[in-house]
């Protein structure tokens, strides 16, 4: 019979992927293998989704609220609503496994597909383990971990396997040649990457218009941007480029990343894991700026990778037109240490991560 899985990833690009990643993966082991996807949001997983590999269906779970005693009645009710919706498509479904992929739907699809007996994984994405991840490790069949050091955030009750995170086809190993091509850029100037993550950063935005817009018109030549802005602020980006003359491309995303990553000389970008596991995958050296909240998931990150020399870590309080120039500007010009910044990040490369991750999931699977 064929293989039955269901994937629950919360609505961020940083969730989605990995499970995409690892559905495209058993989809071309067992042609015959069905992955439903269930996602909180709709927009981010939908953009993402493939749906030849089984149905997207989205059930907005709540997130679990800081002080349980504060909740109003009408929050319990949205949660319990939407636990009916998921235990509905468990019983429509019958997956023989449950993959999540964090998110706040992550949870209540593990801990239902455990409590009826249905194999479960989690797979954790961060350093240090969400509180989906923390409380649900002790009941997993099992749990994929992204880093070594994330064993010592988890009970010692959970079956841990380190597989390192799913990177998503055709990030690495791109031509150069062909992606310069590809982006429409000169391969005679150096290319500084900003991205904030699937949903754009203000933050870096704005700070790296301002930073641009204080460089002398023929340091502004010597740098051809490829900025990723998001929706919400991609037109005024663009426009101020265009009124600066600055050379390159503000798009709101971009499809294919690999291009992006083969020619980028620095990237200023978010901590998020994905982004995390894709530097590290093409070697490309980064200013991490990482995103302050969300239980701080993405300074530990960036700080695991800074540790190591792979990236340079600046706090979002920090972050400024001034410091842009400070280290910014001085590090693109560095090739000395950015050639010794790739060659950290070369070292901490672990392919194979999708591999490890479905061989988790198919031995769970069938094992019960």
């Amino acid at each position: 019979m064929a293989l039955r899985v269901l994937m629950a990833a919360g609505g961020t690009g940083g969730h989605v992927l990995p499970a995409l990643t690892v559905a495209r993966l058993l989809k071309q082991q067992d042609p015959g293998c069905s992955c439903v996807a269930v996602s909180g949001r709709r927009g981010v997983a939908a953009q993402w989704w493939d749906p030849a590999l089984g149905e997207l269906a989205t059930v907005p779970v709540e997130p679990w609220p800081r002080r349980l005693q504060v909740a109003s009645p009408r929050y319990w009710w949205r949660q319990a609503r939407a636990t009916v919706r998921m235990a509905r498509l468990l019983r429509r479904y019958r997956p023989q496994v449950v993959v999540g992929f964090g998110g706040h739907v992550a949870g209540p699809a593990v801990l239902l597909a455990k409590l009826g007996g249905t194999p479960t994984v989690i797979h954790e994405q961060n350093v240090f383990p969400g509180r989906t991840t923390r409380w649900l490790a002790p009941w997993a069949d099992r749990v994929a971990v992204s880093f070594e050091e994330t064993r010592r955030h988890l009970p010692s009750s959970a079956r841990v396997t380190v597989t390192g995170n799913p990177v998503r086809e055709g990030v690495a190993g791109r031509s150069r040649a062909a992606a310069w091509k590809a982006l429409g850029l000169s391969e005679d100037i150096p290319v500084l990457l900003i991205m904030g993550g699937s949903q754009g950063s203000h933050v870096l935005n704005t700070v790296t218009v301002e930073a641009l817009a204080r460089l002398a018109p023929a340091d502004r030549r010597a740098v051809q941007l490829l900025h990723m802005t998001g929706a919400t602020d991609h037109a005024w980006v663009a426009g101020r480029y265009r009124a600066l003359g600055v050379a390159g491309h503000a798009v709101a995303a971009l499809p294919m990343m690999g291009p992006a990553y083969a020619v980028a000389t620095l990237a200023v970008a978010r901590a998020g894991a994905t982004t995390l596991a894709e530097l590290v995958a093409t070697s490309t050296p980064a200013v991490l700026v990482p995103y302050p909240h969300a239980n701080a998931h993405q300074a530990v990150n960036a700080h695991w990778l800074g540790r190591r020399g792979g990236a340079v870590v600046m706090d979002q309080g920090v972050f400024t037109p001034e410091r842009f120039m400070d280290v910014i500007v001085p590090l693109f010009r560095d090739a000395a240490r950015l050639d010794a910044m790739r060659a950290q990040l070369q070292r901490l490369a672990v392919p194979g991560a999708a591999e490890r991750v479905a061989a988790a999931v198919l031995e769970v699977a069938h094992a019960n």
